[in-house]
C-alpha cells in the first residue's frame, strides 16, 4: 500500500496530551522491518506499555535526543521501543539527589523520575519511515537527489580502493580511494611540515559523544594516521567555552554557577529553562525549585525573554553580539565601586588562597612585561628575567610586587600589590615595564565609560549598575552562567572571557555556590583490564589540521617565504587559530573549499548536516557539490540531509535506541560520574552476511580490513597480559571498555538477580561470552544503574570543590602573545568589549547599517536539533517557526500576526520567507527565530531512489516507484542560518572570530518586509 502525500500528524493536541497525562506521548510509526502492522505513524494507544507491565523489558541508558546526557529507562514490548522515563541512578534525573547504587533494581523500577519532551519523543524518531537501513550510491550529479541502493560488499571496495566509480555517470576522474592516501608522502610537497598524506583524510563529526569518538579516532588518528578528525565544537558552542579556556589556562572550557548553592546567578545567553546542559529537567528545574523557595535570585541577560525570565529578578534585554560590553561595564562598576574581592584578588600563589579559604587562585597579582621593545612583550615577568643563573623551576616562577615595593618570585610570598606598574631592570641592567595582570584588565575596563557600555550593549546604566551591585553583594556565591549566547560571534573570545572573569572578581572560582566546572569521569574506560588506545601499528598522527587549529602559522613555509620575499609573513591566506579549543567544522570546509592550506581527498561525514546547521552553511553547498574540492564524500546518518544530498555514498547508520554505545561524563557543575550508553532495541538497519548491522562501526571495521590496517580484526585490543583480543563488531571494543570502567571504579559484581535483569531486558547481553563471566557480572552491574554516580556531596570539603583547576588566569599569556594571521597584531590577553568585525576589522554594524535589524535564534524546549521533524509529538504542539518582532516594530513597518514576511541579509539579498509574529519578549531592533525548521530533506522533498523500498524503514509506504513520497509539512518554518553573513574578504565563507574560529550567530543584520513588497 502506498502513501499519499500528508502533511503533519493529524492527532489532535487534546488527544497527545491525554495520552501524554496517561504516561504515553510516544509515537508508533510505520516501516518494512520489525514494524507491527496495527503501529500509525500518528497514533497513540490509550495505555502505553509501562517497565511495570507484563511482557515488556527495561534498558537504562543515556539519552541523546541533546546533548544533555540525561539518563533513561526504556521500555521495549515485542521487539518495540514504546517508552521512555528516567534513571533514578542517575542525577540528571533527580536534580543532583538520585537513589543510591545499592537500591535494588527492582525498587528502582518502582520509582518515577522525568525526561524532558525530547525524550519522550525518541520512539516517533527512531521508527521515521524515511531512516535508511541500506547503503545508497548517487546515480545523479551531486545534489540531483538520485540514489540507488547497493551491496555492502560494493561499498566497502568502492570506498577503500577507489577507481572509476562514476563512468556510468560520464564521470571519467579517478577517484582515489582510502588506499591511494596510505602512501608514505607529505601531503603537501610545497611544505611537508604540513603532515603526511593521510591528512588528505577527513572525517567530520555532527554530534560525537564519548565511546563513539574514541571508536571513530582509533580508525582516523590511530589507524589511518590523519590528523584530520574535526568536530563541531564551533557552531555547538565554542565561545563561550572560549571565555572559560582562557580563564583557566586551557584547562577546562564548561563551567556553570552551583544552582544548588549559589545565592545569586548572573544568566547571560543561557536558555536555562529550554536548552541547557546538563538538561531543562536537571539545572533549570534546580534553579526554578530554589527560587521558588526564596534560596536564589537570578537575572538573565538575552536580547529575547527566554522562559526563564518569567521568574528572574530582572530580564536584562542586551544587545546581540554586546554581551561583552554588558560584562565590562559590569567590571568597571566593580572595580570604580571596590566591590571586587581583594582577600582572593591579592593571594599571590594556591598555598596562600588555600589558606584564606579558597579553592583556586588568580594571576591578578602577576606582573606583565608591557613593554614594546622587550622580545618578550606580553609574557610575564618570570625570575629568569632577573636571573638567567636561576634552575629551571624558580627560572619559570611568576614575579610580583611586594607591599614593599620589591620584586619577588610569587611562590615565595604570602602578599602581593594588587594594582601596580612601574620600570624593573634585568640581569643585563635593561629597564622593563611591567604591570600586574589586574592593572591590565582594569585599563581594558576603563577604555570606556559606563555610559559607553550602556550604549553599546543597550542596556540602560542603572540597571548595569544594579546588576553589577546585586553580583557582588552574595560573597562566594555568586556565579555566572553563561552558554551560546554570551560569545558564539566574532571576537566573542574577548566577550565571553569578560562574562568568565566576573567570577573571578568575586572569588567564587571553585567554591560551593560558585562557578565550578564538572568532576569528570568515575572510571577510566581507555585501560585497565584492556588497552583501548594502544595497539600493534598504531600511527600517531602529525601535521596541521585542515582548519588549522592549534597549529602555528609562523611555522610553515607560507610564513617563512613571506617574510623572506617582503620582511614580513603576514597576512597568511586564512586565519589560523593555535589558541583554540578547536572542533573547527567551519573553518574546516572553508579550509576545504579553498583548497588551503592543502587539499582535501577524502571527506567522511558523521550525523553532521553543516548546509542547515551553520550560519552561512547555504555557502557550502558550492564546495560539497565540488568534485575538486572533495573528489570523495561518505556520509554516515540516518537520513538523507540537506548535506549529504551531495555525498557519493550514504551508509546508513542507527540512532542512539539502538547503537551508539558509550561512557558519558557529566557537564558542568561538580558532579562525577561514568553514565552508560547501551542499546535499548535491536537494530533496525539491514545486516551483512555474518549478521553485523550497517551503521558506523560495522563500516570502518570492514575498511580498516579492506585496508590491512592495524587495530583491527582478530587480534586488535591488548589486555593487562598484552594478549590480543579481536575487533570484528561494535560490541568487541564498547564492552571491554564498560569492564575497564568496572575495574577502574570498583564496581561489585551484580547479584544473581542483577545478572537476570540485565540478561533478560538488555539486547547486548547477546554479547556476554566477548568477557570473562567475572568481568560480565560487574558490567551486569553497572548496565542495571545505568553507570557509577558520585554523590555531589562527595566533591566538596569546607565549601570548596576538590577537583577545582587551581589556576585562574585574568591575565592569558598565552593569548596575550598569539598572532592574528591576518594582520600579523598581538592579540589582546584580558578580557575587553570588541565590537563584531568581518575579517578586514570593519565593524558589521556599520558595514551593514541598511540593514536595520539584527537576528538571533534559540532552541525550543520541544525540539531537538536537525532531526526534529520526525519527533511527531513535538510537531503536533509545534510544526513551524516564527519571525519574532518587537510590537512596536511590527506597528512601524504596519506588520501583524501571520503575515508572510522576507529576511534578507546583505549576503542573501533573496532572502527567506516566514511569518511574522509581534511580540514583547524580544528587545526593539532584534528578531529571533527558532532553530530547528525550514528544512529540504529528511523526508521533505521528493527524490529519486532506485529500489527506494529496499534502502527506507517505511518501504514500499513511501515509495511511487522510484520517487520518495515526501512529508510537505516538514519544510515549514524557515532557517535563519539561510541568511547568515558571509565575509567578503574571505571568499564569502561564514564569519569567524579570528582568534579561535568561533562562528557568528549574533551580527547578522537584515531587513524585514512583506512578502508582496518584493513585487
Amino acid at each position: 500500500m502506498k502513501r499519499k502525500d500528508k502533511k503533519n500528524s493529524p492527532l489532535s493536541r487534546r488527544a497527545f496530551l491525554t495520552a501524554s497525562a496517561a504516561g504515553a506521548a510516544m509515537a508508533l510509526a510505520p516501516g518494512a522491518r520489525a514494524v507491527p502492522s496495527e503501529a500509525s505513524p500518528t497514533g497513540t494507544s490509550r495505555k502505553t506499555p509501562t517497565r511495570m507491565d507484563k511482557g515488556t523489558q527495561t534498558v537504562h541508558s543515556v539519552c541523546l535526543a541533546c546533548n544533555a546526557r540525561c539518563g533513561v529507562r526504556g521500555v521495549v514490548k515485542d521487539g518495540r521501543l514504546v517508552n521512555i522515563s528516567g534513571n533514578p541512578y542517575h542525577p540528571y534525573n533527580m536534580q543532583f539527589a538520585p537513589i543510591g547504587e545499592e537500591t535494588p533494581v527492582a525498587e528502582a523500577l518502582k520509582i518515577s523520575s522525568p525526561v524532558c519532551g525530547k525524550a519522550l519523543d525518541t520512539p516517533s524518531h527512531i521508527y521515521s519511515p524515511y531512516r535508511l537501513i541500506r547503503p545508497l550510491k548517487r546515480t545523479g550529479p551531486r545534489g540531483s537527489g538520485q540514489f540507488e541502493p547497493i551491496e555492502w560488499d560494493q561499498l566497502i571496495a568502492e570506498v577503500s580502493g577507489g577507481g572509476k566509480l562514476f563512468a556510468h555517470l560520464g564521470e571519467e576522474r579517478e577517484v582515489e580511494g582510502l588506499k591511494g592516501l596510505l602512501a608514505q608522502e607529505p601531503v603537501s610537497k610545497d611544505d611537508p611540515g604540513l603532515g603526511p598524506k593521510q591528512n588528505g583524510f577527513v572525517f567530520m563529526t555532527g554530534r560525537l559523544q564519548t565511546g563513539r569518538k574514541e571508536f571513530i579516532d582509533r580508525f582516523v588518528k590511530s589507524a589511518v594516521g590523519s590528523r584530520n578528525r574535526i568536530g563541531h565544537t564551533d557552531i555547538c558552542g565554542l565561545g563561550f567555552r572560549m571565555g572559560n579556556w582562557a580563564l583557566t589556562g586551557a584547562k577546562q572550557a564548561e563551567l556553570k554557577a552551583d544552582a544548588l548553592n549559589a545565592r545569586y546567578i548572573l544568566v547571560i545567553g543561557a536558555n536555562i529553562y529550554e536548552a541547557l546542559q546538563p538538561g531543562i529537567n536537571t539545572y533549570g528545574a534546580m534553579v526554578a525549585r530554589r527560587h521558588g523557595q526564596g534560596e536564589l535570585d537570578f537575572a538573565v541577560a538575552d536580547p529575547r525573554a527566554t522562559r526563564a525570565s518569567a521568574h528572574a529578578k530582572e530580564w536584562i534585554p542586551v544587545k546581540p553580539g554586546r554581551d561583552g560590553a554588558l560584562a565590562m561595564g559590569i567590571i568597571r562598576w566593580m572595580i570604580e565601586n571596590q566591590a571586587v574581592n581583594r582577600d582572593y584578588l591579592t593571594a599571590p600563589n594556591i598555598k596562600t588562597a588555600q589558606k584564606r579559604g579558597f579553592a583556586t587562585v588568580s594571576n591578578a597579582t602577576h606582573l606583565v612585561i608591557s613593554d614594546a621593545h622587550h622580545p618578550d612583550d606580553g609574557a610575564f615577568l618570570r625570575m629568569g628575567h632577573l636571573d638567567p643563573t636561576l634552575g629551571d623551576l624558580k627560572k619559570t616562577s611568576p614575579m610580583v610586587q611586594s607591599p614593599e615595593g620589591t620584586f619577588r618570585s610569587a611562590e615565595e610570598t604570602t602578599e602581593a600589590v594588587l594594582e601596580a606598574e612601574g620600570m624593573v631592570r634585568d640581569a643585563s641592567g635593561t629597564s622593563i615595564r611591567v604591570k600586574t595582570a589586574f592593572a591590565l584588565l582594569k585599563k581594558s575596563a576603563f577604555s570606556h565609560s559606563l555610559s559607553d557600555y550602556a550604549q553599546f550593549c543597550g542596556v540602560p546604566e542603572t540597571q548595569m549598575a544594579s546588576v553589577a551591585r546585586e553580583f557582588s553583594s552574595h560573597g562566594t556565591r555568586a556565579a555566572v552562567t553563561q552558554y551560546h549566547g554570551a560569545g558564539n560571534y566574532v571576537n566573542g573570545t574577548w566577550a565571553a572571557y569578560a562574562v568568565a572573569a566576573l567570577n573571578a572578581l568575586v572569588g567564587s572560582i571553585g567554591m560551593q555556590g560558585g562557578y565550578l566546572h564538572g568532576g569528570g569521569k568515575a572510571g577510566s574506560p581507555h585501560k585497565g583490564v584492556f588497552d583501548l588506545k594502544g595497539f600493534p601499528g598504531r600511527k600517531k598522527p602529525s601535521g596541521v589540521a585542515l582548519s588549522r587549529e592549534k597549529a602555528s602559522y609562523e611555522s610553515t613555509e607560507e610564513y617563512r617565504s613571506k617574510q623572506e620575499k617582503t620582511g614580513n609573513g603576514y597576512p597568511s591566506r586564512r586565519p589560523w587559530f593555535p589558541f583554540s579549543k578547536g572542533g573547527l567544522c567551519v573553518e574546516c570546509l572553508s579550509g576545504m573549499d579553498e583548497q588551503y592550506p592543502y587539499p582535501a581527498k577524502v571527506l567522511f561525514t558523521y550525523l553532521f548536516n553543516p548546509v542547515y546547521s551553520i550560519p552561512g552553511g547555504y555557502r557550502f553547498k558550492e564546495t560539497l557539490s565540488s568534485t575538486d574540492k572533495v573528489p570523495l564524500h561518505v556520509s554516515m546518518d540516518v537520513a538523507i540531509n540537506e548535506s549529504n544530498i551531495y555525498a557519493d555514498y550514504i551508509v546508513p547508520d542507527l540512532s542512539y535506541a539502538e547503537g551508539h554505545h558509550g561512557w558519558l561524563t557529566p557537564h558542568a557543575p561538580a558532579l562525577t560520574f561514568s553514565a552508560i550508553r547501551t542499546p535499548m532495541v535491536r537494530p533496525l538497519t539491514e545486516h551483512t552476511k555474518d549478521g553485523r548491522p550497517f551503521c558506523t562501526e560495522t563500516f570502518l571495521i570492514d575498511l580498516a580490513k579492506a585496508l590491512g590496517l592495524g587495530g583491527f580484526g582478530d587480534k586488535a585490543i591488548p589486555d593487562s597480559k598484552g594478549t590480543l583480543h579481536p575487533l570484528n563488531r561494535a560490541e568487541d571494543f564498547y564492552l571491554r571498555g564498560f569492564a575497564n570502567i568496572c575495574h577502574n571504579a570498583g564496581v561489585p559484581e551484580a547479584s544473581p538477580e542483577e545478572v537476570r535483569f540485565v540478561e533478560t531486558n538488555y539486547p547486548i547481553a547477546t554479547h556476554k561470552k566477548i568477557l570473562p563471566e567475572d568481568q560480565w557480572r560487574r558490567v551486569c552491574r553497572l548496565l542495571s544503574r545505568g553507570g557509577v554516580f558520585e554523590p555531589y556531596e562527595k566533591g566538596f570539603s569546607k565549601g570548596r570543590f576538590t577537583k577545582a583547576t587551581p589556576h585562574v588566569h585574568l591575565y592569558n599569556e598565552t593569548l596575550g602573545t598569539t598572532r592574528n594571521t591576518l594582520t600579523g597584531k598581538r592579540f589582546s590577553g584580558v578580557p575587553g568589549y570588541l565590537e563584531p568585525t568581518d575579517s578586514a576589522g570593519i565593524p558589521l554594524s556599520r558595514a551593514d547599517k541598511e540593514y536595520p535589524f539584527t537576528v538571533v535564534t534559540y532552541k525550543s524546549r520541544l525540539h531537538t536539533q536537525s532531526r526534529s521533524l520526525w519527533c511527531d509529538r513535538a510537531m503536533e504542539i509545534q510544526d513551524e517557526n516564527h519571525v519574532e518582532i518587537h510590537a512596536e516594530d511590527a506597528r512601524r513597518l504596519n506588520l501583524k500576526a501571520g503575515d508572510r514576511v522576507k529576511v534578507s541579509s546583505r549576503s542573501n539579498p533573496e532572502g527567506i520567507s516566514g511569518t511574522a509574529r509581534p511580540t514583547a519578549l524580544v528587545r526593539p531592533g532584534c528578531i529571533a527565530i527558532s532553530f530547528h525548521f525550514g528544512h529540504t530533506q529528511f523526508g521533505g522533498s521528493s527524490l529519486t531512489v532506485k529500489n527506494g523500498a529496499r534502502a527506507f524503514l517505511g518501504g514500499e509506504s513511501i515509495m511511487d516507484g522510484s520517487r520518495l513520497i515526501p512529508t510537505p509539512g516538514y519544510t515549514k518554518g524557515l532557517n535563519m542560518n539561510d541568511v547568515s553573513r558571509l565575509d567578503e574578504h574571505l571568499a564569502r565563507t561564514p564569519l569567524v572570530d579570528p582568534a579561535a574560529g568561533i562562528p557568528d550567530f549574533s551580527s547578522t543584520r537584515v531587513r524585514i518586509r512583506r512578502e508582496q513588497e518584493d513585487c
